[in-house]
C-alpha cells in the first residue's frame, strides 16, 4: 500500500491518498476531513491498468486536482506493521 497526505489547494481540506497497484490497475481512496472537523468524507480510487503506479493526479472530492508525487510519502504492507515512512530533514 502507497500513502500521501496533503492539503487540498481549494477547499483547504487535509488530504490522504492510499493505493495499491494490481495487474487490473489502480485502486485505492482518497480521504479528506476539515480542520474543524466539519468535513469528513472520501471517495474511491480506480484507474486503469496502463496507469503508472504513481505522478498522477487525481481529484479532491471538491473536484481540486490532487498531485500523486512519483515517490509516495510512505509503503507498509496492506495489512503489515511495516510501514516505512520518508521525512523530510527540513532546510
Amino acid at each position: 500500500m502507497n500513502y500521501h497526505w496533503t492539503d487540498c489547494p481549494s477547499c483547504g481540506c487535509h488530504v490522504a491518498v492510499n493505493w495499491i497497484v494490481r495487474p487490473e490497475g489502480v485502486s485505492g481512496s482518497l480521504r479528506r476531513w476539515s480542520p474543524d472537523r466539519s468535513i469528513n468524507d472520501g471517495r474511491p480510487i480506480d484507474l486503469p491498468p496502463d496507469a503508472p503506479a504513481t505522478g498522477w493526479e487525481i481529484p479532491c472530492v471538491c473536484g481540486a486536482p490532487i498531485r500523486i508525487p512519483e515517490r509516495p510519502d510512505a509503503v507498509g504492507g496492506e495489512r503489515s506493521e511495516d510501514l516505512r515512512v520518508t521525512l523530510d530533514a527540513g532546510d
